[in-house]
């Protein structure tokens, strides 16, 4: 493959604006010369993929893209974008969030592509949740389980909310982890493939709940879901829900430590349940210190 900076040279000796006779009789030939432009700068951006160097090929597709959007050809744009996003993708997480958000603001305004959009809105999730942006990843995946939404892909908008939820949840957004929870349990009550998560679903809910405090809303909850799906008082879920609650009003923290390792033994639990169990601890006793789980 040529030397990607002879490419990158010859793509700017295109890009230059042309003047006098010259520029009269090559006008109409502009837009193929910026034609010929992009082809060398997505040369020189492969050349640079292969040999690794990652951030320089990011950059020459980059550049294809700002061409092509130039030309008005949207697709071609966005497709630039996006590989730009993937070189970018390891080394400068920034970089790629920025070339993908172009990307989607394309897919979505110019091209209607909202499949593209909304897969692409959960790698842009993703990537938000890899530097530690948990704001804007909560608003990605819920961004996301829209567009699903409206290109009629429930299962997918499920994943997305879900993500969504427990990334609320996790950051203690307890509301807005519900709202997207009862939304998940929605779709799941229509779908007989997703029916056996509803027990998960109605946990987690639960446990935000009593991380608010609220334990009216618990028991209205508890009442709901038994009537929306048979099998939840019968699920060990349930059971140390209805656990939690005794052990709360009783004030008895071994208690509440018994029946959740007892739960743990069975359904280990994971990092989330976890930290939200950890939390409600703190409705049981004032002591800080004490170790549950």
């Amino acid at each position: 493959m040529s030397d990607p900076k002879l490419l990158i040279a010859e793509a700017e000796k295109l890009l230059k604006p042309q003047s006098g006779f010259f520029s009269f009789i090559s006008g109409s030939s502009q837009s193929l010369r910026k034609e010929d432009a992009t082809d060398l700068y997505i040369q020189a951006a492969n050349s640079y993929r292969l040999s690794k160097d990652f951030n320089q090929a990011g950059n020459q597709f980059l550049k294809a893209a700002e061409i092509q959007q130039s030309l008005n050809n949207h697709n071609g744009a966005a497709n630039h974008l996006v590989e730009a996003y993937k070189c970018f993708k390891t080394l400068s997480p920034t970089d790629a969030i920025d070339a993908l958000s172009q990307a989607i603001h394309i897919f979505l305004t110019q091209n209607g592509q909202f499949r593209r959009a909304a897969n692409f809105t959960m790698d842009l999730a993703e990537l938000y949740e890899s530097v530690g942006d948990f704001g804007n990843a909560i608003k990605s995946y819920e961004q996301a389980g829209d567009y699903f939404t409206t290109d009629h892909a429930e299962a997918l908008s499920s994943k997305a909310f879900l993500k969504c939820a427990d990334l609320s949840a996790f950051s203690g957004e307890y509301k807005k982890a519900i709202s997207m929870y009862d939304v998940v349990i929605k779709n799941s009550l229509n779908s007989s493939l997703a029916k056996w998560s509803l027990k998960d679903y109605f946990f987690k809910v639960l446990l935000c709940v009593l991380n608010m405090n609220d334990l009216v809303e618990v028991e209205k909850r508890m009442e709901r879901y038994a009537e929306e799906d048979p099998n939840w008082l019968g699920s060990r879920e349930c059971k140390l829900i209805e656990g939690i609650l005794e052990s709360i009003n009783n004030g008895d923290v071994e208690d509440f430590s018994d029946k959740v390792f007892e739960f743990d033994k069975f359904s280990k639990l994971d990092k989330l349940k976890t930290q939200l169990l950890l939390k409600i601890k703190t409705t049981v006793v004032d002591n800080d210190d004490v170790d549950i789980l």
